[in-house]
């Protein structure tokens, strides 16, 4: 992969994505990210149907980094539906009635309460619960460990959740970057059969794992076993992979799913996106421990 093929103005990233592409080793922190994050997803299949969808994921990471950078003293940055509604639907990826349908849905399964605001009841504040800080802490952990692979990190060599001082200052400078997320995740096209879909970035990194476990060659899955590890229909399955298929990125040689191969272009389109996400969470863990803590955005 060579630099050019990168350059697209999405982030400005600190570390170009192709250095951590064409680092030693890069193959071996892949996979363990891909096994982390299915250790972290499988078995949560409500968890994964409200987040794990890119309008959907960007709601959550709006209301997560809105969460992390307000200041009770200034009222603009308190996190509001009305706060989250605006901040999503200029990233052009939501409606409004769909950031309400979401934030309603968190709300139904305790991912996500309003309150009122103690010196104002009249406002009600979104607030994430412990148990959704606690995963994205865990998700972010991840990423953070993947780059201090590579010697990059500024806190050095890391593993598991991060501490919640330091998971919201990471969250607290996602913010500014929410619209150079949303056109970084629109400019991997090839993966938009997974990413466009409920559960899809769940079934693109079973798919990933299944095929380095078989030695890059055909596996042996089926439609209704992902379905049971996704917890979403036999056909919504046979739909993502028939996409992925006419995609160019895996091949099918019997009905059911039974007997997958992914394609180059698959692994190709899939290492850019590991490598975005590593230069990503490299210039937010970046921002995040040289910022003066309660900077303003």
């Amino acid at each position: 992969m060579d630099q050019h093929t990168f350059e697209d103005s999405s982030v400005a990233f600190r570390v170009p994505p192709f250095e951590f592409l064409g680092a030693p080793g890069f193959a071996q922190t892949r996979d363990r990210l891909i096994a982390g994050k299915l250790a972290l997803y499988e078995g949560n299949h409500l968890f994964n149907r409200l987040i794990l969808e890119e309008g959907r994921f960007l709601c959550y990471l709006a209301a997560l980094s809105l969460h992390a950078g307000q200041d009770m003293a200034q009222p603009s940055t308190w996190l509001t539906l009305g706060r989250l509604q605006r901040e999503v639907t200029e990233l052009g990826v939501a409606s409004r009635n769909r950031v309400e349908a979401q934030v309603s849905c968190l709300r139904k399964y305790g991912f996500l309460t309003q309150q009122p605001h103690a010196s104002d009841r009249r406002v009600r504040l979104l607030v994430p619960s412990a148990t959704l800080l606690a995963r994205d802490a865990g998700i972010l952990g991840l990423l953070v460990t993947a780059v201090s692979d590579f010697g990059r990190s500024p806190i050095g060599k890391h593993n598991g959740p991060l501490p919640a001082d330091l998971h919201r200052a990471m969250r607290r400078a996602t913010l500014a970057h929410l619209p150079g997320l949303s056109r970084l995740i629109r400019r991997h096209l090839l993966l938009a059969p997974f990413f466009a879909h409920d559960c899809g970035y769940m079934i693109l990194l079973l798919l990933l794992r299944d095929a380095r476990e078989s030695g890059d060659s055909m596996f042996p899955t089926g439609y209704q076993r992902l379905a049971t590890q996704t917890g979403v229909s036999r056909t919504h399955i046979r739909r993502i992979i028939e996409a992925a298929r006419d995609a160019g990125l895996l091949t099918t040689a019997t009905r059911g799913g039974h007997d997958i191969c992914l394609t180059s272009s698959m692994w190709h389109a899939a290492d850019r996106w590991f490598a975005d996400n590593m230069a990503l969470t490299d210039l937010l863990l970046h921002e995040a421990t040289t910022r003066p803590a309660g900077a303003a955005d």
